[in-house]
Order: C-alpha cells, then structure tokens, then sequence
C-alpha cells in the first residue's frame, strides 16, 4: 500500500508518481487529489491543495473507504504534517 502525499492516507494501491516522479493519475478516496490532474492541470502544489482540503473541512471523497474511528490527526501523521499546518 502507499501513503497520499496531501491527506496521509495509507491505503492506495498504486503510488501517485513514478520513481521519474511521473503521475499515476491515482485518485485519493480520502481527499480526491488526483496526480496529474490537480497539480499539472489545474496548477495546484501539494500543500496548496492540502490547505484546500483543510480549508473545505477535510471531507472524504468516497465516504464508502471512510474508517468508522478515523481520527484526521493520526492520518496525518503519516507525511509529518499537523491539521493546522500552514
């Protein structure tokens, strides 16, 4: 499994970029960045989309995949990042 690098989301099946740091184009089902898309289209860099994602209350894109005890802080966790960072 592979870690977002907006959300810390530790399940996607498929890396979001190459070893070339090429786009998989992989959409997160925690905050629907998806590689190739929201940052070379759309011109968004990973922690101008995350503060996006914060700023719009941090909601799920598939509530489907969305953990019954999911705790937004812990998730964070897993790329260093704090819920209010900046």
């Amino acid at each position: 499994m592979f870690i977002c690098k907006i959300c810390g989301y530790n399940k996607l099946e498929t890396p979001q970029y190459t070893e070339e740091s090429n786009p998989n184009f992989v959409i997160c089902p925690c905050c629907g960045f998806e590689s190739g898309y929201d940052d070379l289209d759309q011109g968004f860099t990973i922690e101008e989309y995350r503060k996006k994602w914060f700023r719009e209350g941090c909601d799920w894109l598939n509530k489907e995949k969305k953990p019954k005890e999911w705790d937004i802080e812990k998730q964070l966790r897993n790329i260093n990042c704090f819920y209010n960072c900046e």
